[in-house]
């Protein structure tokens, strides 16, 4: 039989067809192509992959937006959630809490009268009839351990730490529920540096020390999206950290002088500091960057389930002590110090790099008030770095992991509580102050005018989310133009571009006004020659550096 010529190409395209099959399912080309489109490569659970690129981005961290919010906030708590029905099963033992070495556990300790149960001072035994032991872990694997067996039943956790151990949990059938936010980290962790490094963007090019995928990490890749590197020299900074166990070991290499830079926390971060002394500074810490580390207490779903009056009493029990504390700081310092085999000195200077969460920031934080849940944010941002990283395959998310109904049970006690914060902006910033982040960015005008351009908006929302994190900082907005134009109203025009910029940030995020320092500059900064057009794109733009309201 002749072969047609439409024959003949249907043959070869069956031909083709099996062997494409062939090399894609036995030699693995099809996966091979997809990694090359930019596809995934490892799968997780929910389809998704683990992206071949593993840098950490800008956008990553974008949902931050949906959950952070500006403080400090006035007035009353706009408390919108119920209560919930709890149920009032009780625990016939000790109630076992896994915590660390660190001041954030201080209420529990404090409620507890020290670490063993049913003590005489224990306001936890006197008012709701609680006995709790706590338990040190300082090795969160062998925390984590102790939680998955079953011989804890509350461990501490940093939000960002939690979205990972959650996916372990997750993957091994066992539920769990963040019940209370400890704290947020105020200055308590934090970069070393040389004093030579001013700037985050400084650390290109040095050698920097850290922990993986624990807070310092988290900390450290949150600092690189938000600063003006460049996409390659954040993947170049990546690529060549010096990775160690523990935080105290970062601060042993830097004060070594092994390396240029060192990602830990108190007591190591000041030890740090000290031990080089003059030529060494905090480059930047959580005093800056307010709303990215927060610590709180995760419970087993079983004890959830079956002794809540137990976890209620627990929470209630803590922001009782919280009070305690700031009625008697020396007496509870001591008492916290004998616990934790730390001095009162020690205490009171850990106590002075966080902020102890009570009812009013606690109903912040689980989305109990306002539209927004501080939670959520942290904990689905930080899933997305994670597995991004590789180290996550089993897909969890923020609402399945917290249950707020403890701190909402306590909203009638507490619901004339306003969140209080210790800084507040008064002195603005000089223009020589030291610039935490400094970056340039293309924020684009109608021509002629100060409207901004509807393209911008997401560069500008950008700016927000590094806002809402960085709570104890000013923005200073610097506008510049090209040279065309006489320079009376270049400068004129940029400092009503600059000025927009800010009316933007204030109105879209709730932000205080006051933490905002416009400057036009006119023509007077160029970055690139005014002549030719591309000199000219790039000198039409914002400088915009972040800095801190007190250093």
């Amino acid at each position: 039989m002749k072969l047609t010529g439409f024959g003949k190409l249907f043959i070869a395209l069956v031909a083709l067809g099996v062997i494409g099959y062939i090399g894609f399912a036995r030699f693995g080309l099809g996966e091979r192509l997809r990694e090359f489109a930019g596809a995934s490569a490892k799968k997780t659970d929910d389809g998704a992959g683990q992206k071949a690129d593993t840098q950490v981005t800008r956008d990553d961290f974008a949902k931050l937006r949906d959950g952070l919010e500006d403080a400090p906030r006035d007035g009353k708590l706009p408390f919108n959630a119920g209560a919930g029905t709890l149920g009032t099963g009780s625990l016939n033992r000790p109630l076992r809490v896994a915590i660390n070495t660190w001041a954030g556990h201080a209420p529990g300790l404090v409620a507890n009268g020290g670490m063993k149960p049913g003590g005489a001072a224990s306001l936890y035994k006197k008012k709701y009839g609680l006995d709790v032991e706590f338990k040190l872990f300082e090795d969160p694997s062998q925390k984590l351990a102790a939680f998955i067996s079953g011989d804890v039943d509350i461990m501490w956790d940093t939000v960002d730490s939690y979205a990972r151990e959650a996916s372990v949990l997750a993957e091994k059938g066992i539920k769990a529920k963040a019940i209370i936010q400890e704290d947020w980290s105020r200055g308590g962790d934090g970069i070393v540096s040389l004093k030579s490094i001013k700037s985050v963007e400084d650390l290109k090019g040095k050698k920097i020390a850290t922990t993986q995928y624990t807070p310092s990490h988290w900390l450290l890749l949150f600092l690189l999206a938000q600063s003006g590197l460049s996409p390659q020299d954040r993947a170049e900074i990546e690529k060549n950290l010096t990775i160690v166990p523990e935080a105290p070991q970062a601060a042993a290499l830097f004060k070594a002088k092994k390396v240029d830079a060192a990602v830990t926390w108190e007591p190591d971060l000041s030890g740090a500091v000290a031990a080089r002394e003059d030529e060494a500074h905090v480059l930047v810490s959580t005093v800056a960057a307010t709303n990215v580390i927060a610590d709180t207490l995760v419970a087993r779903q079983q004890l959830i389930d079956e002794s809540p009056r137990a976890v209620a009493d627990f929470v209630a029990g803590w922001f009782d002590a919280i009070g305690v504390m700031k009625e008697d700081p020396e007496g509870t310092n001591q008492l916290v110090a004998t616990e934790l085999k730390l001095t009162p000195e020690d205490v009171s200077g850990m106590l002075s790099g966080l902020k102890l969460t009570a009812f009013a920031d606690n109903s912040i934080f689980f989305g109990l008030s306002g539209p927004r849940s501080s939670f959520d944010a942290l904990f689905n941002g930080a899933f997305v770095i994670w597995r991004k990283k590789g180290v996550i395959t089993k897909v969890v998310d923020a609402a399945d992991w917290k249950d707020g109904r403890f701190v909402a049970s306590l909203a009638s006690q507490y619901r004339e509580q306003k969140v209080e914060e210790s800084f507040a902006f008064k002195d603005k910033p000089k223009i020589s102050d030291r610039a935490i982040v400094k970056k340039s960015l293309s924020i684009h005008f109608t021509t002629g005018s100060d409207e901004i351009m509807p393209g911008s908006y997401f560069t500008l929302d950008s700016l927000g989310d590094t806002m809402l994190a960085f709570g104890n900082t000013y923005l200073q907005v610097e506008g510049n133009t090209d040279s065309r134009g006489n320079e009376p109203t270049n400068k004129t025009l940029s400092q009503k571009r600059a000025d927009a910029v800010k009316a933007y940030l204030v109105k879209n995020f709730n932000l205080d006004a006051k933490r905002f320092v416009t400057v036009g500059k006119g023509s007077a900064n160029p970055v690139a020659s005014n002549d030719n057009e591309d000199g000219r794109a790039l000198n039409r733009r914002t400088d915009i550096k972040v800095v801190l309201n007190a250093e």
